[in-house]
């Protein structure tokens, strides 16, 4: 008997594309989240998802003992926010933010995924689960970057894989050769939408990983919300890190940047 996957479901449509993945190969799963919406969204693919307080870590790890699983996977997003908005923490969650340096999201997540491994589960990399989904080098939109926007883009992926090594954030915003916004805890659509409003038009958006990035999990990830928001605020270009950013629904992806006349390559 197949031991279910355990999946840590964060907001987004990558969770759900996992879930629809699993249930197309007949492989078991258990989904624990933590976002209403997301359970509701998810309860259509499977029954089995658990809605549990974002502080509730013991409680996670025994809906996973309890259910056989055997390997842990995270996918989605977790709003960082919440974390200054008072949740309730279980004596297992005060435990390992006592012990960490800093709430960065490596120190969280690399002292999640060690508890997870205390207690005998692997976790699994979002590279493999999701390998089709990370494009290799080249123009994929309709229309390829201009002059301009090439330069902001050489500019732009040293600015961002800088910070990147800061583990600050995974996306800047550059306008003639000057970054105009940095990602940092409010996620890239805010990062992009603040850069909107200094850079007025033409913006171009940069996302990277991390140097050295654990592939198990905060995967640079771009989608159809990335590029709504970039044509709400007049951006005219994304660039991202090729075979190492996650492109969820490409085919959206690409239709939006086309309709938009957004140049979207890999680099």
């Amino acid at each position: 008997m197949v031991a279910p996957l355990g999946l840590i479901a964060g907001k987004g449509e990558l969770a759900s594309i996992l879930v629809r993945k699993l249930n197309a190969d007949g492989l078991p799963l258990v989904v624990v989240t933590f976002d209403k919406s997301t359970k509701e969204a998810i309860s259509k693919e499977t029954k089995m998802v658990h809605r549990v307080g974002l502080g509730q870590a013991d409680k996670v790890i025994k809906i996973f003992q309890k259910s056989g699983v055997e390997e842990v996977a995270f996918a989605g997003k977790v709003d960082k926010r919440a974390l200054f908005e008072n949740p309730v923490f279980d004596l297992r969650a005060l435990s390992l933010l006592k012990n960490l340096d800093g709430l960065n999201d490596d120190a969280i997540m690399k002292a999640i995924v060690a508890e997870f491994e205390k207690e005998g589960f692997r976790v699994a990399s979002q590279i493999e689960m999701f390998k089709d989904l990370f494009p290799g080098p080249g123009v994929l939109s309709k229309r390829a970057p201009g002059k301009k926007e090439r330069a902001d883009i050489e500019f732009g992926m040293k600015m961002a894989k800088g910070i990147a090594a800061l583990d600050i954030g995974q996306t800047v915003i550059v306008r003639d050769s000057a970054v105009v916004a940095v990602e940092a805890i409010d996620g890239t659509d805010e990062t992009i939408e603040r850069g909107g409003r200094i850079a007025k038009k033409g913006a171009v958006v940069l996302k990277v990983s991390k140097p050295e990035q654990d592939p198990r999990f905060d995967v640079p990830a771009v989608g159809l919300d990335t590029i709504e928001t970039m044509i709400r605020v007049k951006a005219t270009a994304l660039a991202i890190e090729a075979n190492k950013t996650l492109v969820i629904d490409m085919p959206a992806v690409l239709q939006t940047c086309n309709r938009g006349k957004i140049a979207f390559v890999a680099v």
